[in-house]
């Protein structure tokens, strides 16, 4: 589903200059759950935003579905992101001056909906994460799963072919985190192709491969890592 080769992306000119990303490659296939790790400027969100369409790379190639992603104008990357990706953060990113329906139902505008479709796929989402109560509170009225939920559920309700989450349970206490992580496994388990930037072991180890950056190269795993590195490719 997802084939990358050779990318390389670079920030910054001269003495500020740093390379961000150094010749990765990887592949994913649909219906996989993919866990990406490493330390903080290992190249982790850089790599999810460019798989989301959100950021250009400077060298390699991006294929999905056996189609180039590299090399898009903005307009056909634009339909990229709005047809096939959903983006889950760390901070939920949700619009404070906007109710949880209004949050999810948002993308779904975009796509040009009709209000009676908007209004079944925002219900659907809600319901199926427990969070239909919840349609008219607003972001400071949840807590910061019910947050997370309104986030997942905006970035499902469109019914995209891949999630990318940065970090989806980094702002969450364990339980609350876990229960978001069992959401990710029963979107799996119903056919999404999920990737996860993540630091926490416990969501790396629920996925199904690890993918382990470091300075900006995928790093083979090494024997005696604690990570869990059985399925990496």
């Amino acid at each position: 589903m997802i084939e990358m080769r050779d990318v390389w992306k670079t920030f910054g000119k001269k003495e500020a200059e740093v390379t961000a990303l150094r010749g990765v490659g990887l592949s994913i296939s649909q219906g996989e759950m993919v866990a990406i790790m490493g330390k903080s400027g290992s190249g982790k969100s850089t790599l999810l935003h460019i798989l989301g369409g959100m950021m250009s790379m400077d060298a390699g190639e991006y294929l999905y579905h056996g189609r180039q992603v590299n090399g898009k104008s903005q307009r056909e990357l634009t339909k990229f992101r709005r047809d096939e990706i959903g983006f889950v953060v760390q901070y939920f990113a949700l619009a404070d001056d906007l109710n949880v329906f209004q949050n999810v139902a948002l993308p779904l505008k975009y796509q040009g909906h009709s209000r009676k479709e908007i209004q079944k796929m925002v219900m659907d989402a809600l319901e199926g994460l427990g969070i239909a109560g919840k349609a008219k509170a607003y972001p400071s009225e949840l807590s910061g799963g019910q947050q997370q939920r309104t986030a997942i559920a905006r970035a499902i309700a469109k019914r995209p072919s891949v999630i990318l989450a940065d970090e989806p349970t980094g702002a969450l206490d364990e339980a609350t985190g876990e229960s978001v992580q069992e959401i990710f496994r029963r979107l799996n388990r119903e056919g999404k192709t999920i990737i996860i930037v993540t630091h926490d072991p416990r969501v790396a180890s629920s996925c199904q491969r690890i993918i382990y950056l470091k300075d900006g190269k995928i790093e083979k795993p090494k024997k005696g890592k604690e990570e869990p590195y059985e399925n990496f490719p």
